[in-house]
């Protein structure tokens, strides 16, 4: 195709010529990091007329989950009746410039800013030319002049009135509520289960149980039979492994750990294989992974499965920007597991550790405020649970308290769980049939 006016206006334009061919070739590298780039920036913030043809065609591969490679591409485009300017090579070339397929996120932020600048720089033009028209009144000018600055902020949001909704509302509060039980009767019965589109936080002090319930309920959401997505900054997958063989089949933790499985167990350690085997359980065991890398990830197995969860485990191991405070890091990764519940209709468990705070005080009991680095984490949690286990009290040595400090649909509470960490099990007190092998 021939050039048009937004390749020829010369070096008053606002783009990065090099930043959009290295986001293209970095989608084309790897078909399973082509969303990190059009999530970021979509075909529309491309400016060089060729390049949005490009990302178009490599949307339409990545939407029907197909390869994003270089011929692919370029027999997209011949479908799409779309000829680059620069020639039928020039889609091959761009491969070469991406450094890496992961470097996609970072070159796409630099080509999604670069087009809200020049879409800033289009609405000053045209407030320009508002001020300047001297038939309408100043109010209806700035309200002009409003609406303009409010599409770059909401990138063209369709707006509607509540009510336009409010009959399928209606309709919905007969049904049983889309919630997925947790493993726990007297927990359900203060916050429901867990509801596609809630962030949920649990908070606990090392080795008080965090990556235990954090399993207990991944396993739980499986065994409901939707795929629950495990990522865990800590452990490997061969010690999650252990952990579900001691959880499902009630065999000793300490022995699966020394490799000294008694004769008894096996044929437990058995039955807890056959079951892991059914489970739609994923686990993504990455200690430097990414927010966009957990999101990719996500995306990724909701093309092929239906997603029942995603849990993190743990917040306070994530990779971040080194130059920014931990606070604000951890913030951003609040809002953007908020974002992955709400975009995917999931709930989504994030683990988290406590400061010491609670050690100081004579009622050791924690409470949200100690949620470590980060007040983002309560606030955009639907629902803490803090864990806390009273090792003073021998009577209490078999039980774990779940605090439920923060529950935005109900009410808050207390429950008190059977304890037993030599399987990895936490269970409802009074009741113990619901964690039983291949049950």
């Amino acid at each position: 195709m021939a050039e048009d006016d937004r390749t020829s206006r010369g070096r008053g334009v606002i783009w990065d010529a090099e930043a959009e061919k290295a986001a293209l070739g970095a989608a084309m590298l790897n078909p399973k990091r082509a969303w990190d780039v059009l999530d970021v920036a979509p075909p529309h913030d491309f400016y060089d007329p060729g390049h949005e043809q490009i990302a178009e065609a490599i949307r339409r591969l990545a939407s029907r989950n197909a390869g994003t490679d270089a011929v692919l591409v370029e027999d997209e485009l011949r479908a799409m009746g779309a000829t680059v300017h620069q020639g039928p090579a020039y889609v091959f070339e761009l491969t070469s410039v991406a450094s890496s397929a992961m470097m996609g996120a970072h070159y796409a932020t630099i080509v999604a800013e670069h087009a809200i600048r020049r879409r800033l720089a289009e609405a000053s033009d045209a407030v320009r030319e508002l001020a300047a028209d001297a038939t309408s009144s100043p109010a209806e000018q700035v309200e002009q002049a409003r609406a303009l600055l409010d599409g770059i902020v909401a990138g063209g949001a369709d707006v509607h009135l509540v009510g336009a909704t409010i009959d399928e509302l209606i309709a919905s509060l007969g049904e049983t509520p889309e919630m997925v039980p947790t493993p726990w009767r007297d927990i359900n019965d203060l916050i429901g289960g867990l509801r596609p589109g809630a962030l949920y936080v649990v908070g606990a002090r090392p080795a008080s149980g965090k990556t235990m319930m954090g399993l207990n309920l991944a396993v739980g959401v499986a065994r409901a039979g939707t795929t629950a997505v495990f990522v865990s900054l800590e452990m490997s997958e061969p010690e999650l492994q252990k952990r579900l063989i001691a959880q499902l089949g009630e065999v000793n933790l300490k022995h699966l750990v020394n490799n000294a499985v008694a004769d008894d167990e096996w044929s437990r350690v058995s039955a807890a294989r056959e079951e892991i085997m059914r489970l739609p359980l994923a686990v993504l065991d990455d200690a430097a992974v990414t927010v966009a890398q957990i999101r990719g990830y996500v995306r990724s197995l909701s093309r092929t499965q239906e997603l029942g969860s995603l849990t993190v485990d743990y917040v306070g191991l994530l990779q971040g920007d080194p130059k920014k405070d931990r606070r604000i890091v951890i913030g951003e990764f609040s809002r953007a597991m908020k974002l992955i519940a709400k975009e995917f209709h999931i709930p989504v468990v994030v683990l988290s550790q406590l400061n010491r705070e609670s050690e100081k005080r004579p009622d050791q009991r924690p409470v949200k405020s100690d949620l470590k680095e980060s007040g983002d984490l309560e606030q955009d949690a639907d629902v803490v649970l803090l864990l806390y286990r009273d090792h003073d009290d021998p009577s209490k040595r078999g039980e774990v308290n779940v605090i439920v400090a923060k529950n935005r649909h109900g009410t808050t509470g207390e429950v008190s769980l059977a304890w037993k960490g030599h399987y990895q099990q936490m269970s409802d007190l009074g009741f113990d049939d619901g964690w039983a092998p291949g049950a």
